[in-house]
């Protein structure tokens, strides 16, 4: 057996066991329907789907062997390459935590006034920001659903400065937008990050605390715009 097709059978077989291990996959499935099936659950496995299956066909061919003993196919270096990086992305993902999470989470109070989180919002330049209430969160403030308050205050002929200045709790519907933000813990990797966004279109909001709890504070938040980034993250690793 040459070194590409033992490097590729090495990290096929890592894979298999990898996907096997973490999905909990029967031992009489095969490697296709395995595929098919992760596919659902994993960022990485959709992504790459058809190549995978396409290789789990190469490695058959690679394995069964002609009389003469020889290797029937011998994979290109390329292939390999990309084999070897779908396994590692797969087996050893980067966590959030450490590449795409900003660590600078601004947080207000549901009791705060409308004005001071407009403020905020503007020194800031944050268009998302979590409100808490007695050390639990409540919701995830974001500026379409400010921009949509106060609209619908100029149509019902409310004051502006009334308006501002009641709180967040009583001026914004936090309670209906609970499908537009998440709680993770710090342990979440980056593909795990991107199979929440690809599940969930609405959502908007990933807030990251220690333990995924909604009564701890925030280390870090990711927004629908750091996909991109975690995908290019993803691809290189």
């Amino acid at each position: 057996m040459g070194i590409n097709a033992e490097r590729f059978i090495n990290s096929y077989n890592t894979l298999d066991k990898t996907l096997r291990d973490l999905y909990n996959i029967k031992p009489n499935l095969t490697f296709s329907d395995t595929i098919r099936k992760v596919a659902s659950v994993n960022s990485v496995v959709k992504k790459h789907e058809d190549d995978l299956i396409d290789y789990g066909r190469l490695r058959n061919a690679i394995v069964h062997r002609s009389i003469s003993g020889e290797v029937i196919a011998e994979p290109h270096d390329d292939v390999v390459l990309k084999l070897e990086a779908i396994t590692r992305q797969v087996k050893t993902p980067p966590r959030a935590m450490d590449s795409v999470v900003n660590r600078k989470v601004f947080v207000v109070d549901g009791a705060e006034k409308i004005k001071n989180l407009l403020m905020e919002m503007y020194k800031s330049g944050y268009s998302n920001i979590p409100v808490y209430r007695s050390g639990t969160l409540v919701g995830v403030v974001s500026r379409k659903m400010l921009v949509e308050a106060m609209g619908k205050a100029v149509m019902q002929e409310n004051s502006i400065d009334e308006f501002l200045n009641k709180s967040v709790m009583d001026s914004l519907d936090l309670e209906n937008i609970s499908s537009h933000y998440d709680v993770v813990p710090a342990s979440i990797t980056i593909d795990n990050l991107l199979y929440l966004f690809q599940q969930n279109r609405k959502l908007s909001t990933v807030i990251i605390t220690k333990t995924g709890s909604y009564s701890e504070q925030p280390l870090g938040i990711v927004v629908t715009a750091d996909t991109i980034d975690m995908q290019t993250i993803l691809d290189n690793y």
